[in-house]
């Protein structure tokens, strides 16, 4: 594993880097893209669609769908930015960031607001008010375990990157912390869909837990788990493979050394 992300470490020319860079992106896109299609179908189709706080049963279907939309495909999207726009100037990439954790923090607190009102305003069979308990299963404690995280990860990545903004010195200090904890997080956003996915199939999927059988409902939302295994893979090996990382352009280079240079003699 050190061998395949040590820099030193070269076996592929440089066209055949870049194809395979390439190759992987596509296919992360076209795994994200399916997990992202596969749940809007299982929630519309098979869960009876959408709705808002009048209808809770269906209010919570914004959650897997949010929660896939946002946490899995546009937080992993956020992380490529700094590869697939490796050569544009890093104003850009990095205003692109942050519009697309923006758009996460949407969807993920919309999610949110979606199950706890599923929880709170749910009915029974006969129209009376019957509550679920909050944060019963181990998929709600981890999964507000990563929201909590991400949150933090965005105020102090917004404070320190992007507005007001960090002196230089303070933001190499944490820009290794803020990188690891965001690689972190997205995998931990993987592991809580997957098991939510399955507290979701065990509470709702009647088709095998009593009848034995594999259903269309079963199978969508375990292609859902997997696609977004397969996302979160071909993410990591983009980011983590350091011949593809971002190298400072060279106009770049010189305002970082100017900058490092005064603030020193300050």
């Amino acid at each position: 594993m050190s061998l395949l992300f040590d820099p030193g470490f070269v076996i592929l020319r440089e066209d055949q880097s870049v194809k395979l860079f390439n190759i992987i992106l596509v296919l992360s896109q076209v795994f994200g893209g399916l997990a992202v299609l596969l749940v809007t179908i299982w929630m519309s189709k098979f869960e009876s669609g959408f709705a808002w706080s009048e209808d809770p049963d269906k209010e919570f279907n914004y959650h897997p769908t949010f929660m896939v939309m946002g946490m899995v495909f546009l937080f992993g999207e956020s992380i490529l930015v700094y590869r697939v726009f490796r050569n544009e100037r890093k104003k850009f990439s990095k205003t692109l960031h942050v519009i697309l954790h923006s758009v996460v923090l949407v969807f993920m607190l919309t999610a949110l607001k979606a199950v706890f009102d599923y929880h709170n305003l749910h009915k029974d069979a006969s129209g009376n008010p019957a509550p679920i308990v909050n944060m019963v299963s181990l998929h709600s404690w981890i999964g507000l375990s990563v929201v909590i995280l991400f949150c933090t990860q965005y105020a102090v990545g917004f404070i320190t990157y992007f507005f007001p903004g960090m002196p230089i010195p303070i933001r190499q200090l944490v820009m290794p912390f803020h990188q690891m904890f965001g690689v972190l997080i997205f995998i931990f956003v993987s592991i809580t869909v997957a098991m939510g996915i399955s507290e979701r199939a065990a509470w709702k999927h009647t088709c095998w837990t009593k009848d034995g059988q594999m259903c269309a409902q079963q199978a969508i939302s375990s292609f859902v788990g997997v696609f977004t295994f397969l996302y979160t893979v071909c993410v990591l090996l983009l980011v983590l493979n350091p011949r593809w990382k971002r190298q400072p352009l060279p106009e770049e280079e010189g305002l970082h050394h100017l900058t490092s240079s005064h603030s020193m003699s300050d």
